[in-house]
């Protein structure tokens, strides 16, 4: 049964520090005051028991903050600091476990906690009493049980303790006060207590911002304050007018952010520093501005019987004018309180609201009543009718806000951007027109002859102080003069067109300046140029919005460095994006049905392209996450893919078939195809596709370090061990013409990931050629491969086997193995199946006692070129053949075998334990094979043909081979061999 209190600040504050010393509640939930309030509640009882509670708790654990956690895993990390555990092994735990939900794709908010963390959390405390001083309150509605954190707090048993608030999420107090023991609710007895708690989150805020970054964001208390009152002023705006506020489908504090810095409020060393306060304040202040807190200040800042007290004079909020209409030709005005007559002349913010009629012109009565001083400061105008209105602004109303910095105009009649009206407004940081009407006879402006005419002047540049403009509903293209005031406006960061239906081409000069491009539900644009190809991209560009267009067939962002956030929806006509060489991590094309042709080379940053389950059909991808910079040539790796040889896939399928997906992908990491697989689905089934795909590793292994002591000791000549590398170097053979239509490279590495990530496993079941090297991993592919024709590997250090049962490759032509010197076997278990295999090459497999267990399928068998093999006894086991000679049984046949080249083979007895037929055999070539004691080859019948076959060897090696004589057809007398020039060094006498 819990226990329950109310009270102010100063009461609940000693109750809670109270029962947390005697031990009287081991589980307590302080409830905010409309949000706010708890949270210094919770940092004073925290330093509280820090400074008087030593002998009752040995660790207190803060983790509070003005704001909710993104998710349950940011809140392990805030323990996990507050105990100094984040070494480097912890934290690489969080940012594996981050990175891996990037490619899958997981929702922020739901990303759990990391098990090693919280055993490591457990370990920390376990001996220890523990007061968790927490905010429980995460952004997907979910409360943390401290057990989960690995902090345990059980009645009776262990005497830790918790202590927290959920913050302003209403819906979450009920549940928040179940599990507590004990539940405390702030409450505001008056108004002047009211703003004393809104001020304590402020300082919260404030030391919070400082805190996390260091030092180098620095704000204040008074300038917080200063936001929260502009905040609930933007709400009071959105309540009759919510397109202003939620632009982008519902992100106010994305859009509070411009206003705060536009108007001055926020300010730090330069307008860069004032731009990261605004984005680190954005999420804190969100949660404390919310709807009860509006309805409480809108009615106590409005009424006239409330004085401020005291020390609270400086906490107000700036001195504000709000004209509204409460009947149709009736206007009543309302300012906040103000606490000196000095104050009465002159306003910092006003909103206007006209009536349904225009009966008096707003203007008339406005400046009727205000005029003069009153208007000098002021910084923010916000001037709306609730109907388009007939009549331009006159230039007067410019005149009185000359020094406003933002203006935001809904319903009105004005003059394009080139105006001399607006000329008037050097200060103006934000713009923003609303259903506004532009009038174009007679008052635009040439910006060429104006620009020009201001330099002799000596005059600062049109609107050079110029950051956001924002058009609503509006004729963009009439205001913007097609565009050319961009030349005018050099500072510009964001430029954001919504719902401009007359808009049809968006191909302006843009400055280098602009970070944010929001071209929304503008129906009737065709095109979208904003990379002019003779100039360099945009440098700056961080968000680019595009949605609601049918018409655009085209888009490039190429070479945008700096673009990090796309978000493309409903363009139903988009068939070709190039996003490449930007830092975009996540492209979602799930509302691009239309979209064919796809570019991402140079994006490093790449971790998931969404919507291929469910978004278009692609035929041309393009991606490489591996080399960033400059390589972003679209147009070479398209003529790369069109030169190759014609494909053959297209045959056998109908004409609505005929669509083919290439692919040419580098990537760094195999978990990219966890969203990239889906592009092949369908397609590699039915051989629909071409696609090359390179793996690289973040490390490579070096090159000529991985011939084993085994080989080398192995060795029969001296000579050979100083000069093999130059040898490996100089006769070298060429490996099989690679790639093959679906082809596939890992490179370096030094993990399994490329045969245990699923998705890829899925598409290397369907590559026709593979080359794996210098990965030191010991990866087996446990893959049932349907068409792999050729599969080469080299210097893989680790590698043990190469294919994990039998089946798995059946249609393999070649085998090509080299530097491999752990490998056993091609197979760890059951046997290779290798009818369609022609050609087998290895080399420095020091561990390889044999290649193949069999010979009875090799119908197609053509080269065997194996050397520096050391452990190498056979290339062809016969443990499960039932010929033998005595028996009188033919011997196996070889029929298309042409060529042998055997070198540095010490321990080799026997090719094949029993007799081979090899009718088509051209040359022999053995090197350094002592222990080969016979050749088991029978060949053509006539002794003529069989002196055709070119043999190279040692001649004391050929001189001691054995023969089954020339009635079984296989004599020396038969061959004529040619002896090679090797000679084996003479070894010094050793005695005892």
């Amino acid at each position: 049964m819990s226990t329950f209190m109310r009270g102010d600040y100063e009461e609940i504050k000693k109750g809670v520090l109270r029962d947390l010393l005697d031990g009287s509640f081991q589980k307590i939930f302080v409830k905010a005051w409309k949000g706010v309030g708890a949270t210094a509640l919770l940092q004073e009882v925290a330093e509280a028991v820090e400074t008087r509670g030593k002998g009752e708790f040995e660790t207190v654990i803060k983790v509070v903050r003005p704001a909710p956690f993104g998710n349950r895993r940011e809140m392990q990390r805030a323990v996990a600091e507050q105990l100094n555990l984040l070494s480097p092994s912890v934290t690489a735990a969080f940012d594996d476990a981050d990175e891996d939900d990037d490619f899958w794709g997981e929702e922020f908010s739901s990303r759990d906690m990391v098990p090693k963390v919280k055993m490591e959390i457990y370990r920390a405390v376990k001996d220890h009493k523990v007061l968790l001083v927490l905010y429980n309150n995460i952004a997907d509605a979910k409360l943390i049980d401290p057990n989960d954190l690995g902090i345990l707090i059980t009645k009776g048993l262990i005497n830790n303790a918790a202590m927290w608030t959920s913050g302003m999420n209403i819906s979450m107090e009920e549940a928040a006060s179940a599990s507590a023991d004990f539940s405390a609710t702030i409450n505001s007895p008056n108004e002047e207590a009211a703003l004393d708690l809104v001020y304590k989150e402020a300082v919260e805020i404030a030391r919070y911002i400082d805190k996390s970054s260091g030092g180098s964001l620095r704000t204040t208390p008074e300038l917080v304050l200063r936001c929260f009152w502009y905040y609930l002023l933007l709400l009071r705006r959105a309540a009759f007018n919510r397109s202003a506020l939620l632009p982008h489908d519902g992100r106010p504090l994305e859009a509070a952010v411009k206003y705060f810095v536009c108007d001055g409020i926020l300010h730090g060393d330069d307008d860069a520093a004032a731009w990261e306060i605004g984005k680190a304040l954005a999420p804190l202040i969100g949660p404390i501005v919310n709807d009860q807190l509006l309805q409480y200040w809108q009615k106590e800042l409005t009424s006239t019987t409330w004085t401020p007290r005291g020390k609270n004079k400086e906490l107000l909020p700036p001195k504000t004018l709000l004209i509204d209409s409460t009947t149709q030709r009736d206007w009543a005005k309302f300012s906040s309180p103000s606490s000196s007559k000095e104050e009465e002349s002159s306003y910092r913010w006003i909103s206007v609201r006209s009536p349904q009629t225009n009966i008096p012109e707003p203007w008339d009565f406005f400046f009727k009543e205000y005029r003069g001083s009153v208007l000098s400061d002021v910084s923010s105008v916000f001037w709306h009718f609730k109907k388009t209105h007939e009549v331009a602004l006159p230039d007067s109303f410019f005149d009185h806000f000359s020094n406003v910095r933002v203006l935001e105009l809904l319903g009105c009649v004005v003059s394009p951007i080139g105006h001399s009206s607006f000329l008037r407004l050097r200060n103006l940081r934000m713009l923003r027109l609303e259903r506004c009407k532009v009038i174009t006879k007679q008052c635009s402006v040439d910006p060429t002859s104006l620009s020009l005419a201001q330099e002799e002047q000596r005059e600062p540049i049109f609107f050079d102080n110029l950051w956001v403009l924002n058009l609503y509903n509006s004729d963009a293209d009439a205001f913007l003069l097609a565009g050319k005031p961009f030349e005018l406006t050099p500072n510009l960061l964001e430029l954001d067109l919504t719902y401009c239906k007359g808009l049809e081409y968006l191909n302006f000069n843009l400055p280098a300046t602009i970070e944010t491009i929001s071209l929304q539900r503008c129906a009737s644009l065709k095109a979208v140029e904003l990379v002019d190809p003779a100039e360099a991209p945009l440098p700056n560009l961080n968000t680019f919005r595009l949605s609601g267009s049918k018409l655009i067939a085209k888009l490039s962002l190429r070479g945008c460095h700096k673009l990090e956030n796309v978000d493309l929806q409903e363009l139903m006509g988009l068939e070709v994006l190039d996003l490449s060489c930007t830092a975009i991590k996540v492209v979602d094309i799930s509302k691009l049905p239309q979209l064919k042709q796809l570019f991402l080379l140079g994006c490093e940053q790449l971790r998931r392209v969404a919507g291929l389950d469910k978004g278009p059909r692609l035929d041309v991808l393009y991606l490489d996450n591996y080399n960033g910079g400059d390589a972003c040539d679209v147009d070479r790796c398209l003529d790369s893919f069109r030169n190759q040889r014609p494909s053959e896939l297209t045959k056998g399928t109908n004409d609505a078939d005929q669509r083919l997906l290439h692919a040419h992908m580098v990537v760094k990491d195999v978990r990219l195809f966890r969203s990239l697989h889906y592009a092949f689905l369908d397609r590699l089934s039915r051989a629909k596709s071409c696609f090359h795909i390179h793996v690289k590793g973040s490390s490579t292994a070096k090159r000529g370090t991985n011939i084993g002591t085994t080989t080398r000791s192995a060795l029969c000549y001296a000579d050979v061990l100083n000069t093999m590398t130059d040898r490996h170097r100089r006769h070298h053979p060429s490996p099989p013409a690679m790639p093959l239509n679906n082809h596939i490279e890992v490179d370096g590495g030094h993990d399994s990931r490329i045969v245990e990530e699923i998705p890829f496993w899925d598409i290397m079941t369907y590559a026709n050629s593979l080359f794996i090297h210098d990965n030191t991993s010991n990866f087996n592919m446990g893959i049932q491969f349907s068409d792999l024709k050729y599969f080469r590997i080299e210097r893989c250090p680790n590698l043990e086997f190469i294919f994990h049962w039998s089946g798995a490759a059946d249609s393999v032509e070649s085998i090509w193995l080299s530097q491999l010197p752990r490998l056993k076997a091609l197979h760890e278990y059951g046997r290779i199946r290798s009818g369609q295999l022609k050609h087998i090459y290895l080399e420095f497999c020091a561990r390889l006692e044999y290649v193949l267990p069999s010979v009875s399928e090799l119908h197609d068998l053509e080269t065997i070129n194996i050397r520096y093999c050391g452990d190498l006894t056979a290339i062809f086991k016969s443990d499960d053949d039932n010929n033998e000679d005595e028996n009188g049984a033919p011997p196996n046949q070889l029929p298309k075998l042409r060529s042998i080249h055997l070198q540095e083979l010490p321990k080799l007895q026997h090719i094949y334990e029993l007799n081979i037929c090899a009718p088509s055999l051209e040359e022999i070539k053995i090197v350094g094979c002592f222990n080969l004691g016979k050749l088991p080859l029978f060949g053509r019948s006539d002794a003529r043909s069989m002196r055709g076959v070119k043999i190279s060897c040692e001649k004391d090696w050929w001189d001691k081979l054995q023969w089954d004589g020339l009635e079984s057809n296989h004599h020396s007398s038969l061959f004529n061999p040619k002896h090679c020039p090797y000679y084996k060094k003479r070894m010094k006498a050793r005695y005892l």
